[in-house]
């Protein structure tokens, strides 16, 4: 199995799968790992490749199955339902969410995140190796609706990675449908709807685009990430606390 994050992201999936003692079939296996995959930023992958890490498991690590047949699907499941190839069974987005939520709290409430969270961050940043300094990607109250949830996964991921997105998006009510490239800093909670904070290098202006006017996020490939040098992340916080 090739030594990347999506070869580790299937292990660490398919391995709680196999935890499991009701079994699960290939197919069944394959359509959670790529909606797993999905949300991570990852492309989708296909039977064989799901096959292909199961029998490298076997045999690779050496770790017996239990297989069961019902009607034309074969269940797989581990033989020791304590049998694990992972140490720390983290997904690679609970790594991403825990480092948002040290951030998150770091960034709010400095006297907690100084005295409280020190040593927890340097811990957790030495085990799982993440980078906990800088600012947060997003903090909030209100989980996105469903309407804003796909478009807003699409834009967590390329702020996580700070990566510029090509997005199409309509600028108003009545107004025509647009493509642009923009370099995404943030997303804000206004009105109870979702605000992306971003810098629009195709017009050359900082804009507020609310999450349901995009109608579609792709990488913007070739194009070099633009930092934030605009929005003051820490005065925003400072009048939306003090307007509460």
């Amino acid at each position: 199995m090739a030594n990347t994050k999506n070869s580790v992201a299937r292990e660490i999936i398919i391995d709680r799968l196999l935890h499991q003692r009701r079994g699960y079939s290939i197919r069944e296996m394959l359509d959670i790992v790529n909606r797993h995959l999905e949300m991570d930023g990852f492309r989708p992958v296909c039977l064989n490749t799901i096959r292909n890490d199961i029998e490298m498991m076997m045999y690779r690590y050496r770790i017996p199955l239990e297989t069961e047949k019902h009607s034309y699907r074969v269940y797989y499941r581990y033989k020791d339902p304590d049998q694990t190839i992972f140490k720390t069974v983290l997904t690679f987005r609970e790594m991403q969410h825990i480092q948002s939520a040290i951030q998150s709290i770091v960034f709010t409430d400095p006297i907690q995140g100084a005295l409280m969270y020190k040593q927890l961050s340097e811990r957790v940043s030495s085990l799982l190796k993440l980078d906990l300094t800088g600012e947060p990607i997003l903090i909030y109250e209100l989980i996105p609706e469903l309407e804003e949830l796909k478009m807003f996964q699409s834009m967590y991921n390329c702020i996580q990675a700070k990566t510029p997105a090509t997005i199409k998006y309509r600028p108003g009510k009545g107004k025509k449908e647009r493509e642009i490239i923009v370099h995404p800093y943030y997303m804000r909670q206004k009105n109870q709807k979702w605000i992306l904070l971003c810098y629009n290098s195709t017009d050359e202006k900082h804009e507020e685009i609310p999450i349901t006017a995009i109608s579609n996020v792709a990488t913007a490939e070739g194009v070099e990430f633009i930092p934030n040098g605009y929005f003051d992340f820490k005065d925003y916080y400072k009048k939306l606390k003090s307007a509460a």
